[in-house]
């Protein structure tokens, strides 16, 4: 955070002791709606059965997602709070997760947390597991269902504040390409959106070429290869989502061309890159992986009783309408040049600390290439969202 020093942030603990409350969170929405799951069940504070549906498993960051939740889930079976996890991964593929969703609803959990592939297709599940007297906690990736809370990283400020970035690095006047995430992923739709706002004061930038990346580094610098072979050295800066930069980086180099600015990455490989080619103006955006520690954090705490304080819950991003959603703050936005620190595109985050790449460099000292420079909440930050 701006206001606090970064080391503060790295030595938060992972693993939270969570203590019961007999109080119960029966808050509801502006529309009337409730947002909690259904109380048939008896509350536990030890011995309690957590599933997770992770819906896509295909690249480093979720990788690293699901280790951490692994490791934060050993160590609360460990302790005795868990009885017994699951986390099972699918493809990408709906109906695989529906079938995730539905082994773990018929294994008896307390808590299912859903990360969905898509924000539409869970909703006979998900009434299934709420009937049955089940949690239901939808995270990192949103969709709006009642009786759910939505837990997820601040995805409208992800490209938000690069767009902003973008259109002063180029004085309002250039052309940009863009690689986005997954095809109709509710994450990625909101970014562009985002991203689609700021440029709408800036008539004299344009978007040359869009097209999905996938989060694969693989596929993106396929599509900035034909970005490059298209369109060449008219291409003043390329915007992409995470994971992906190493890609269009391999993709410049090929092309035997210098790339001006581009979107960076919180990836160990793609930081040290940078330092390597101080001349290329990078600013990169995390959705941190820690997401699914959080959100487990938050999940255990919300079954035990605990409730939230009156202003944490917002707008649902899928449905305006539902105000279930826990939204967590980027914790940090790296740009590669110092002066980049400060400026317009970091006014209104008061909650996102700007640091250098030489600084998440050292972050990322002893880690393997592919580590995401990530921080989860610490105990205090948990707990501010909750009475």
């Amino acid at each position: 955070m701006k206001k606090k020093v970064l080391s503060v942030l790295l030595a938060a603990a992972l693993v939270l002791g969570l203590a019961a409350c007999g109080s119960k969170n029966d808050s509801k929405d502006d529309t009337g709606k409730k947002t909690e799951a259904s109380d048939n069940k008896e509350k536990k504070t030890k011995g309690i059965k957590l599933g997770i549906s992770n819906g896509y498993y295909g690249n480093t960051w979720r990788a690293q997602y699901v280790k951490g939740m692994e490791e934060l889930c050993e160590q609360y079976k460990a302790d005795g709070t868990l009885s017994d996890y699951q986390i099972v991964n699918s493809t990408g593929d709906v109906t695989e997760e529906l079938n995730n969703i539905n082994g773990l609803i018929s294994s008896g959990v307390d808590i299912l947390m859903i990360s969905p592939n898509s924000p539409t297709s869970m909703g006979s599940v998900i009434q299934s597991a709420i009937d049955q007297g089940i949690m239901v906690i939808i995270f990192n990736d949103a969709a709006a269902y009642e009786g759910t809370y939505c837990i997820y990283n601040d995805q409208s400020a992800f490209w938000e504040i690069q767009a902003k970035w973008f259109a002063e690095k180029l004085g309002g006047k250039g052309n940009i390409v863009q690689i986005t995430g997954s095809s109709g992923n509710s994450t990625s739709e909101l970014r562009i959106s985002c991203a689609d706002q700021v440029f709408k004061d800036y008539p004299d930038i344009k978007i040359l070429a869009s097209a999905p990346g996938e989060w694969s580094e693989t596929t993106a610098q396929s599509v900035m290869s034909t970005f490059l072979s298209t369109y060449g050295e008219e291409i003043d800066g390329a915007m992409a989502e995470d994971v992906m930069a190493n890609g269009l980086a391999r993709a410049y180099e090929n092309a035997g061309i210098e790339p001006k600015i581009m979107s960076g990455d919180t990836q160990k490989s793609f930081i040290d890159w940078n330092l390597q080619h101080p001349d290329v103006a990078t600013i990169a955006s995390p959705s941190v992986p820690a997401i699914g520690v959080n959100a487990i954090n938050m999940a255990l705490k919300l079954y035990m009783g605990e409730e939230l304080k009156d202003d944490v819950l917002q707008p649902n991003q899928e449905d305006e309408s539902m105000v279930n959603a826990i939204v967590i703050p980027m914790p940090f936005v790296i740009v590669s040049q110092e002066e980049d620190t400060t400026g317009p595109w970091t006014k209104g985050y008061d909650d996102t600390q700007f640091i250098t790449t030489e600084e998440a460099a050292k972050m990322c000292e002893g880690k393997e290439d592919s580590y995401m420079l990530d921080m989860s909440m610490s105990e205090e930050q948990l707990n501010s969202y909750f009475k």
